[in-house]
Formats: C-alpha cells, sequence, structure tokens
C-alpha cells in the first residue's frame, strides 16, 4: 500500500475529504518534530513548485505561506476526482522529497512509516529520491 493509495482508498474515487485526511495525518506526525511553522513552508513549497502543471492550485503569497494548508483545502472543492489524485500524488511527491533532503532518507522514511504503518512503498519511494 502506498500512501498515495489513501487518497483513493478501496479503489474507489479520490474525494477532498481522503486527500485532506492524508495531509492531516502526515502533519499530525511532522508538526510536533519539525514544527508546525516548518511542515506548512514545506507544504507551501510544494504547492508554489506544482501549481504551474494545476493553475487551480492556490497561489501563496510569501506572506501567505504559514497559510498554505487553509488556502489548499477549498480549492479541492468541485474538482474532479481525477484532479484531486493527480495534484495530491504529485503534492505528496514533491513534500516527501523535500522532506527526505531535509532530514536524509533513513529518518524521511522512519517518520513516514510512523504517520502511515502499513505503507511499504514509503522506503522505495524515498530512496528513489535521494
Amino acid at each position: 500500500m502506498k500512501i498515495t493509495s489513501k487518497l483513493a482508498p478501496d479503489d474507489g474515487p479520490a474525494t477532498a475529504e481522503d486527500a485532506l485526511h492524508v495531509w492531516r495525518t502526515l502533519f499530525g506526525k511532522l508538526a510536533p518534530l519539525l514544527g508546525p511553522l516548518s511542515t506548512e513552508l514545506m507544504f507551501a513549497r510544494s504547492l508554489a513548485a506544482r501549481q504551474p502543471a494545476f493553475p487551480w492550485l492556490p497561489r501563496l503569497a510569501p506572506d501567505a505561506e504559514p497559510a498554505a494548508f487553509s488556502r489548499f483545502a477549498p480549492c479541492l472543492d468541485g474538482r474532479s476526482p481525477d484532479d484531486i489524485l493527480a495534484a495530491n500524488r504529485v503534492l505528496l511527491e514533491t513534500f516527501t522529497s523535500a522532506l527526505a533532503e531535509l532530514i536524509g532518507v533513513p529518518l524521511a522514511t522512519r517518520l513516514l512509516h510512523a504517520a502511515f504503518p502499513d505503507d511499504d512503498a514509503n522506503k522505495n519511494t524515498l530512496e528513489k529520491s535521494a
């Protein structure tokens, strides 16, 4: 099972709530260790990196980065399941790659396994990005 499979559980359509749940789970595990601001800024940078491919994602001014997730959540409303899944997959890839660069692949892998214990793909995904 991969983190991204949680975006569309049971091979059903991706929903905004499923996508937001994945991010909340990830933030809940990382924020106590990295700090809520650092976690939010990594998310904001992931959004900025992927926004050109998904113009419906919010553009953030530098002073709005600490509120990136609260600006992101409403943009999923009314999006198709394919849009939600595609955008969140690349956002998760970007975020986890940045996490691995910041703290190293071994620690990032352990944190992702702690957040998503049934995800055997974390290690392989992160090792490819290292």
